[in-house]
């Protein structure tokens, strides 16, 4: 029988007779040799109750901790997208006494700003908030501090005195704005010293960039003493305790803190507590994820420990749970649990066949759908699909992490590029066409002395200067053909067809010179001049030039050596756009220019005339 002709089966169906016969037949195998394996089980079931338990501990535990860091983003996105401005003091106290307010495990939430102010909201211990505003002074000079203190109402906050004094604390010291103007990332850290003096804390800290300018860095904080309150307002078994260790076994919180304190290490507890000598015995950091370890105990028993790592720095959640807890209920119900199991199985069988089709059918029947979407490249109708069964989740992710790989090449080469080759089921080889084009090259004065000048430090500059030209580029209909150093090269009608193609050039080059001295200029003596452009039409080889092995979609020829040159000339000139006669006359005289004569150019036997586009032409 060939592959042609064999009987295939829906998955669904498949699934659900899977469900149905390993359900049936554990069942009967339960039922068979239930009271020969209960009693040597008894601690495998007692071990699955207590990873349970210590799951659910640790996701509620991670579920606040999310929380923490999901507002530090809420503010880095309001101050982003420029809803409120980190400079606007009703609006961001409005926003930071909002989001203080609803999530009572914050202990502070601020912002440092750059020139060393600090602005945070701050929960005290008896219900009151306090907003806390540093302002800047020079160094080893006591900087300003206003205190506002706020009482809650029933509904509401009330404004109830300000205080005015001095300040040492140094917010670009902290380390949480260190590590979070340095990462890309949500960064935690563990601080003692806060706006208010000694308050050890965790702290998420997340930069704050607005069209590549640095604003600041935004600080959400969880005092130890409200982690350990987060711990022990948890749903734990009964005579349980949870503990949250740094890597040396340093108690950062416990659920039930000696005498209202949190103790500085697992040894500093008292002797008497069994369950954190047990912690201190089976608690190491070596031991892999999701460990668990049985202690004998004088006092209590067996007790289960179990140690998890949290998704930030190497802290771990500890839990230690005393076997008593579960097994008294279960050593009870062993007798009763033979005669359950038979509807057990009825039951589980009724939920296989209700669900197979929810569970497994429609989520694959999605997945197909994005597989296919795939094919023809539609990549941006590509999304995760949440699944119930974690495979079938990740497939999903995994998908849409494919089609976001793929969407990166649009970087590198125009998706127009790419489409025809993966609908077409063609393999990239190769080869060019020639092509009516338009070349524009662009590029910052002086970017040598600059470099050697201010060294790395010239780098936010640079990248300011291509991605408004990109944006010129890409709204005038351009397709980047590539950076060379701190030029881009662009061209247009080509891959598609753009008739008004050195008109749109011409917008282009006038938009990124626009834009450049709309910004503060790099240097004080490139204030007149802030860019180069040179732009020429003509006929170009356009295509996959390459090898077999590595290939670029580019143009090459006289126009675009032209289009090179005309950058010199630019210079020589004094202007910063300098366009052949060929580019003018593609134009149809929609633009004005002013003419800048005929002039010589390297490896050109006939002189080129050039024109330029002045400012005070274009505003006209």
């Amino acid at each position: 029988m060939n592959a042609r002709t064999f009987p295939r089966i829906k998955m669904g169906r498949a699934v659900t007779a899977l469900l149905l016969l390993a359900v049936l037949s554990t069942a009967a195998l339960v039922h068979l040799v239930w009271y020969r394996t209960a009693s040597r089980n008894i601690e495998a079931v007692v071990a699955s109750l207590d990873a349970q338990s210590t799951a659910a501990v640790r996701n509620e535990l991670s579920s606040n901790l999310a929380l923490v860091s999901s507002s530090a983003e809420i503010v880095r996105s309001v101050f982003f997208q420029g809803a409120i401005r980190p400079d606007d003091e009703v609006k961001r106290e409005f926003l930071f006494l909002s989001l203080l307010r609803e999530q009572p495990a914050i202990a502070w939430i601020g912002f440092g700003f750059p020139d060393g102010r600090f602005f945070g909201a701050h929960a005290l211990p008896d219900g009151e908030i306090e907003m806390v505003e540093i302002g800047w002074a020079p160094l080893s000079k006591p900087r300003p501090l206003r205190r506002d203190l706020y009482k809650p109402i029933p509904g509401d906050i009330f404004f109830e005195n300000r205080l005015k004094a001095e300040s040492v604390y140094v917010p670009e010291g902290s380390p949480w704005y260190r590590l979070g103007r340095t990462s890309a990332e949500p960064a935690w850290s563990l601080v003692n010293i806060l706006p208010n003096g000694f308050e050890p804390a965790i702290v998420v800290s997340k930069k704050v960039e607005v069209f590549g300018h640095f604003e600041g860095v935004v600080m959400v904080a969880v005092s130890l003493h409200r982690l350990s309150a987060i711990l022990g307002g948890l749903k734990m078994p009964e005579g349980s305790k949870a503990f949250v260790l740094a890597r040396d076994n340093a108690v950062l919180a416990t659920s039930e803190p000696s005498d209202g304190m949190v103790a500085a290490h697992l040894k500093d507890f008292a002797a008497s507590d069994a369950l954190a000598a047990a912690v201190a015995l089976a608690a190491s950091p070596e031991k892999p994820d999701g460990s668990r370890t049985l202690v004998a105990s004088k006092a209590l028993g067996p007790i289960f420990v179990s140690s998890g790592k949290l998704p930030f720095e190497d802290w771990r959640l500890v839990t230690a749970i005393p076997r008593a807890t579960f097994a008294g209920d279960i050593d009870a119900n062993t007798e009763r649990l033979i005669f359950i199991i038979g509807g057990i199985a009825v039951l589980a069988a009724v939920t296989a066949i209700l669900f197979a089709r929810i569970l497994f059918a429609r989520p694959l029947s999605r997945l197909a759908e994005q597989l296919h979407m795939i094919e023809r490249f539609e990549l941006d109708a590509v999304e995760h699909r949440p699944a119930l069964l974690t495979e079938l989740d990740h497939f999903s992710s995994a998908l849409k992490r494919m089609s976001s790989g793929l969407a990166a090449f649009a970087r590198f080469m125009p998706v127009e590029v790419v489409r025809p080759l993966v609908d077409g089921g063609l393999k990239p080889r190769p080869g060019g066409e020639l092509r009516d084009i338009t070349v524009l090259f662009a590029d910052l004065p002086g970017f040598t002395e600059l470099t050697e000048e201010f060294g790395a430090g010239v780098e936010p500059s640079l990248t300011r200067f291509l991605t408004l030209s990109i944006a010129a580029i890409h709204a005038e209909g351009g397709t980047v053909d590539k950076f060379i150093g701190d030029a881009v090269m662009a061209i247009w009608n080509a891959p598609g067809n753009v008739p008004d193609h050195a008109l749109r050039a011409c917008r282009a080059a006038a938009a990124i010179r626009d834009a450049m001295h709309a910004m503060a200029p790099i240097a004080p003596k490139h204030d007149e001049i802030r860019v180069r452009i040179g732009i020429n039409t003509g006929v170009a080889l356009v295509g996959n030039i390459g090898s077999t092995e590595r290939l670029s979609y580019t143009a090459i020829g006289d126009v675009v050596n032209l289009a090179s040159r005309l950058v010199g000339v630019a210079k020589d000139k004094g202007v910063e756009i300098a366009l052949s006669d060929e580019t003018l006359r593609k134009t149809r005289d929609l633009i004005q220019t002013r003419p800048l004569g005929c002039v010589g150019i390297r490896g050109r036997i006939a002189p080129v005339r050039v024109h330029t586009i002045d400012p005070a032409v274009m505003a006209d």
